[in-house]
């Protein structure tokens, strides 16, 4: 989903809820062909509806420890067997563990957009026309960053929808084309559109080595007037920048982040994976759009995002209020380094729960949780749930 700001993105948000909410109460819809062949967009479809199934069973009460058991081993199988690329494999491995806390699911394929048009022109010509105004910009100067962002979003306008990228399948290609118009004009006048800005806004900016890091950024309402803190989330492997906004329990880390004022900034992982100075490019740009609270720079992370979040208090951690790794992470050891709660899951055949408690064991200032009858990915929807509350009893000292 991309939007300017969250009325603007109201179009995307309300399709995948509405999708997901069509897995919750249990409608009747065809199963996709046994023939076709199974794109990412389907598996984060199902994601989306196994996440919404599951958080909707978990929060009534409907799931006993057996069957909550069996839905997270059988969603972490599906868990590995896309790691190893059997998409058909892990779609249907997805649908019976969905069908397992919804019971009269029926998997409803989509068919993504393609001779995409805006007012009547094709989507690349808007595009392209966009593109072609930043061009004329100076990039090298204080608006480097507010361009580069720009540029990213104009991108997604096109005319076949890649089944492979969730910011394009994701988002409401005409509410982001008049978006990005109102910021191209501001970057005209020599204006940052992204400062102060609320709501719910999927951007990019230029990390180490100049290399894009795309990002969702929810920022509050309190955001535009005065200093907030910080909640960065690092999704795990096979996720995205909309993992922890959209999914991992219906966006609970986007919802509890922003009920407590808190800017959440949901990125891509891999490039925190291997250097800090993409943490410092991130935290200079959103000083500049924002005032942020220094004393209250949280980090979660999940799996591979975990192992990111691990290292982020390693290498900055007088940076950091707080950081929790949901299954996964490594000891943290660096003199001042920030409490940092470690959360396994009881059946994780993917980070074993002993592999993190290790963790934690070896990490001064760490402290270990579990999750029972849980795996792998199931187990963020909890977690984040337990640990918003853990990360805001803490602030570092100036």
């Amino acid at each position: 989903m991309v939007g300017h700001a969250a009325r603007r993105a109201a179009a995307g948000i309300s399709l995948l809820l509405g999708v997901a909410a069509a897995a919750s109460a249990g409608a009747q819809s065809p199963a996709a062909p046994a023939s076709a062949t199974v794109t990412r967009a389907d598996l984060a479809w199902r994601y989306l509806l196994m996440d919404a199934s599951y958080a909707t069973a978990d929060s009534e009460g409907r799931l006993s420890d057996s069957t909550r058991a069996a839905i997270n081993r059988i969603f972490d199988r599906s868990t590995l067997s896309f790691f190893g690329g059997r998409f058909a494999m892990t779609a249907a491995m997805m649908d019976t563990a969905i069908t397992m806390a919804a019971p009269t699911y029926r998997y409803e394929r989509r068919t993504l957009p393609a001779g995409v048009r805006i007012d009547k022109r094709p989507a690349r010509e808007v595009r392209n026309a966009l593109i072609a105004r930043l061009a004329a910009l100076d990039s090298t100067g204080t608006l480097a960053q507010p361009i580069a962002s720009a540029r990213a979003r104009a991108a997604l306008l096109v005319d076949t929808v890649s089944a492979e990228r969730s910011a394009e399948f994701l988002t409401d290609p005409a509410a982001l084309a008049r978006a990005v118009t109102a910021e191209v004009a501001a970057l005209e006048k020599g204006r940052n559109p992204y400062a102060r800005a609320v709501g719910d806004l999927w951007r990019s900016y230029r990390g180490a080595n100049g290399a894009a890091v795309p990002m969702r950024v929810i920022a509050p309402k309190a955001a535009a007037s005065r200093a907030v803190g910080v909640l960065i989330a690092l999704h795990g492997a096979g996720g995205d920048e909309n993992m922890f906004a959209m999914g991992y329990g219906q966006g609970i880390a986007a919802r509890l982040a922003r009920e407590n004022n808190l800017l959440f900034v949901s990125l891509a992982t891999t490039p925190f994976m291997s250097s800090a100075v993409n943490f410092d490019s991130l935290t200079a740009v959103l000083g500049r759009d924002y005032q942020l609270d220094a004393t209250r720079i949280y980090v979660i992370g999940h799996s591979m995002g975990a192992g990111a979040a691990a290292r982020l208090a390693q290498e900055r951690p007088q940076a950091l209020a707080a950081v929790v790794c949901l299954a996964g992470g490594s000891a943290v050891t660096a003199a001042g380094a920030p409490p940092i709660l470690f959360i396994g899951a009881q059946l994780d055949p993917v980070i074993p729960a002993a592999r993190v408690k290790a963790a934690a064991a070896a990490t001064p200032s760490g402290t270990y949780e579990e999750r029972a009858n849980e795996g792998h990915t199931l187990m963020v929807r909890g977690g984040v749930l337990r640990s918003v509350p853990w990360l805001l009893q803490h602030t570092r000292t100036r």
